[in-house]
């Protein structure tokens, strides 16, 4: 419940705090700004379409925030529908990819 709450009101702080915050932290955070500017501005100005636009640039950045988390808790735990568990592992007899790019010049 604390992490979809967080989610909700800050997003970038829950990608931080219980997500991947090296990779979705600072995309996350440029929607949630993005989101408070334009409802700012249209608070000021009164045109609700900046407020529109804030308000569904701030939800894109929730579902977004809860989706990174949801996807580290699946890894963490390595259920059946992670990242994980679908790793594909190369064989020790596979050759370097390149190598026939390199033997044809």
């Amino acid at each position: 419940m604390k992490r979809t709450l967080l989610s909700l009101i800050v997003p970038p702080a829950a990608v931080i705090r219980y997500g991947c915050a090296s990779h979705t932290a600072a995309p996350i955070g440029v929607f949630w700004l993005s989101s408070l500017s334009c409802i700012g501005y249209g608070l000021i100005n009164a045109t609700s379409g900046s407020v529109a636009l804030g308000v569904l640039l701030w939800l894109i950045a929730a579902a977004w925030a809860r989706l990174v988390i949801r996807g580290v808790e699946s890894d963490v735990l390595q259920r059946e529908d992670s990242t994980q568990a679908k790793l594909a592992i190369p064989r020790a007899d596979e050759s370097d990819p390149f190598t026939q790019l390199r033997t044809s010049h």
